[in-house]
C-alpha cells in the first residue's frame, strides 16, 4: 500500500470532498471497486516515481553489502554508496571485525542526509577491509517520509493512471491483465515529470 500517499488525497484531487461515500461533484456512489482501483493506482505510481528517480521516499530499515568485488565502492579511507543511507545502525567491515559509527563520517556531512559516502575518521586505526562485503545496516532511503511534493506527484500521477480505464473502456476491467492485476504504462507523463526530475539520483538505486 502507497505510503506517499493515500485514497482520501486522490478521492479530493479527482473529485472535491466526499460526503458519505458519495461524490458530491458528480453525484455518484464511490464503489468499493473504484476505491481498489484508487489503491492500485496510487501503488503503481509510487513504484513508477521510485523507478523514474532511482530513490524511495519513505525510509525503511534495511541492510545493504557493499561488494568487494567492486573497487570503485572503497578508496582509500572512503566507503561509496549506491543507495541513499538516512541514518547508520551499524557497521561491519570486511574482516567481521563491527565498526563504531562514531569512529566514522557520513557525507555529504553538511547537506545530508541522505548520505552516499562514509569516511573513516583519519584518528582511528580502522581500515576499510574487503576479504568479504563490507556490510552496513540502517534506514535507507532519501527521507523517512515524502514530501509535499513527492505526496503531491504521487496523487497526480495516481489520478492519471485511475484515469485511464476511462479511455481504455468503460467496464472497471479494462485495465485488468490476465492475472487480474492493473496494468498501467512505465512513463511518466512530463507534467508531473517536471516536478521530480531534481530528485532523480544519477547513480545507485532504491533498496
Amino acid at each position: 500500500m502507497s505510503t506517499y500517499a493515500g485514497t482520501p488525497q486522490l478521492i479530493n484531487y479527482l473529485f472535491g470532498t466526499l460526503t458519505t461515500g458519495t461524490i458530491s461533484s458528480i453525484g455518484g456512489t464511490l464503489t468499493p471497486s473504484m476505491r481498489q482501483l484508487m489503491q492500485d493506482s496510487l501503488d503503481e505510481a509510487e513504484s513508477a516515481i521510485n523507478d523514474y528517480t532511482r530513490r524511495q521516499f519513505a525510509g525503511t530499515a534495511g541492510t545493504v553489502y557493499v561488494n568487494r568485488f567492486s573497487q570503485r565502492f572503497v578508496k582509500n579511507q572512503a566507503l561509496y554508496l549506491q543507495n541513499d543511507l538516512h541514518t547508520l545502525v551499524s557497521l561491519t567491515n570486511g574482516d567481521g571485525q563491527n565498526i563504531p559509527v562514531g569512529s566514522v563520517w557520513l557525507e555529504p556531512r553538511n547537506a545530508g542526509p541522505p548520505y552516499r559516502l562514509i569516511r573513516l575518521h583519519s584518528a582511528y586505526v580502522f581500515v576499510w577491509n574487503t576479504d568479504s562485503d563490507v556490510i552496513v545496516a540502517g534506514t535507507f532511503g532519501f527521507s523517512t517520509v515524502p514530501s509535499a511534493a513527492i505526496s503531491r506527484a504521487c496523487v497526480e500521477l495516481g489520478a492519471y493512471y485511475f484515469r485511464l480505464k476511462d479511455t481504455a473502456t468503460e467496464a472497471m476491467t479494462s485495465g485488468l491483465a490476465a492475472g487480474g492485476e492493473v496494468q498501467y504504462p512505465k512513463s511518466i507523463p512530463d507534467y508531473i515529470s517536471g516536478k521530480i526530475d531534481k530528485y532523480r539520483s544519477r547513480s545507485g538505486g532504491v533498496v
